[in-house]
């Protein structure tokens, strides 16, 4: 993970305001990866970095990057790499509707990217896809912290998960390092 970081820090290397928006529906296993990751660092969105869980509709969302004025968007999905469940790569917008999965998404995610940039012509987006290895559903559904969130603030915070995620263990795995990863940037940018 080192090399992704340092291939990270290099694409980010001008930044000036980055939002980093989180895609996946959070009742399908590992496709919930980039809300995961979202509620993981929601507390450290500034006024450099915000933190957006788009969920299954990151149409929704795009007033806000805008609003935001970000020199950068980093999305967070799956991918469909013939690669073991688990890895990490970083897609370009050109690759977009080639590794992106549009079916738990409202609208494919490179028009949404192509209408932010009618807005922020300068705006730099690209992706870190993780490899599934489940997107099986699940049975029971437990709410997210149902023990410390109330519901008033789930009503109030758009990007709290109203779900427990159920990722697998690997991909457990990767969204934690790249946890690690985007604070590591934060301290560095």
């Amino acid at each position: 993970m080192k090399e992704m970081l340092e291939k990270l820090l290099l694409k980010l290397r001008d930044a000036k305001k980055i939002v980093f928006m989180g895609i996946g529906e959070e009742k399908l296993s590992d496709d919930a990866i980039g809300p995961y990751i979202i509620s993981e660092l929601l507390s450290y969105s500034n006024d450099k970095f915000l933190f957006i869980n788009a969920g299954i509709d990151p149409m929704g969302r795009i007033d806000e990057v805008i609003d935001f004025q970000a020199s950068h968007l980093i999305l967070l999905d799956t991918c469909t790499l013939n690669k073991p469940p688990g890895t990490v790569a970083i897609f370009e917008r050109e690759n977009f509707k080639d590794y992106v999965p549009i079916s738990t998404h409202t609208i494919p995610i490179h028009i949404v990217v192509d209408l932010l940039l009618e807005k922020l012509p300068d705006l730099t987006v690209f992706m870190i896809g993780i490899v599934p290895e489940s997107l099986e559903g699940f049975s029971e559904l437990n709410l997210y912290k149902e023990d410390k969130i109330t519901l008033e603030e789930r009503n109030e915070n758009i990007d709290l998960p109203f779900f427990e995620f159920n990722l697998t263990s690997t991909i457990q795995k990767a969204a934690n390092q790249i946890i690690n990863i985007l604070k590591e940037i934060m301290k560095q940018i």
